[in-house]
């Protein structure tokens, strides 16, 4: 069964209704073990996402690297005189990734169970022969969006990265930030751009890069987010590609984009 080590920020909660606080905040409700949830901007943007583990009272959260140091400085400055307290504890703690294996080792991705699981665990516990790349590859081909990659800080609104259909908003939990924004455009409009899978083929497979067009006809279709080995994920006009008639290409060589198959969590 492969397993990786992932490159996160670790950040232990505790203290008095530390749920309340982050139920208040977060982007999904905390009724599991494991919770894929964001924070977002008041106008509904992703500042971070993150999964949440429950340990007893307390919380661990666990982000990419690069959001680490601004979902602290948030989560701090939301706390107000809250007594939580907030700390890195990156060095106590790894995060891996496990995938194609059955076994009790970790919790499912709450995301969709064929990405695998992730466990939590003290750190240096392994020394996997795995990479993050090599994760990177099996969650391009189920084409899950994944913020280590894919984007970065307030570019995103959560339905834009599929959050909606990973089990990563809870419409119905009552007020977090950013709630009026993503409620309204899950309600009254169709989601216009979405992250799609995409599969290179001919000299794409070796000179496509994040930030590539995607175009049919002579119209822009999408854009590259992320690149690895002929796959990728882009951002793609909805709307437009319905409309497709031609080939869609970028850089003159044909692309396909794969719609997903999430497969809910029970």
């Amino acid at each position: 069964m492969p397993i990786c080590r992932l490159n996160r920020t670790i950040l232990s909660l505790k203290g008095e209704d530390v749920a309340g606080f982050l139920n208040g905040l977060i982007t999904n409700s905390l009724q599991n073990d494991l919770t894929f949830a964001a924070l977002l901007t008041p106008q509904g943007k992703i500042i971070a996402d993150f999964f949440v583990h429950r340990i007893g009272n307390s919380f661990v959260l666990e982000t990419p690297e690069k959001f680490g140091e601004i979902l602290a400085l948030r989560l701090k400055m939301y706390k107000l005189r809250a007594k939580i307290d907030i700390e890195d504890v990156s060095d106590i703690y790894d995060v891996y990734a496990l995938w194609h294996g059955q076994g009790d080792v970790g919790v499912d991705d709450p995301r969709t169970p064929a990405l695998g699981q992730r466990w939590l665990t003290e750190a240096g516990r392994l020394s996997p022969e795995h990479s993050p790349e090599d994760y990177d590859l099996h969650r391009l081909a189920l084409g899950v969006p994944d913020s280590t990659w894919d984007f970065g800080t307030e570019q995103m609104f959560p339905a834009d990265a599929n959050m909606d259909l990973l089990s990563g908003v809870d419409y119905k939990k009552g007020c977090f930030i950013g709630q009026e924004v993503v409620s309204r455009m899950h309600r009254k409009t169709t989601v216009r751009k979405r992250m799609r899978a995409v599969k290179l083929s001919g000299t794409a497979q070796k000179t496509a890069m994040a930030g590539d067009t995607l175009t049919a006809g002579g119209r822009t279709v999408g854009t590259l987010n992320h690149v690895r080995n002929g796959m990728g994920i882009a951002l793609v006009r909805l709307d437009r590609l319905a409309t497709v008639i031609d080939d869609i290409l970028v850089k003159d060589a044909k692309v396909e984009i794969l719609e997903p198959n999430y497969e809910p969590q029970s």
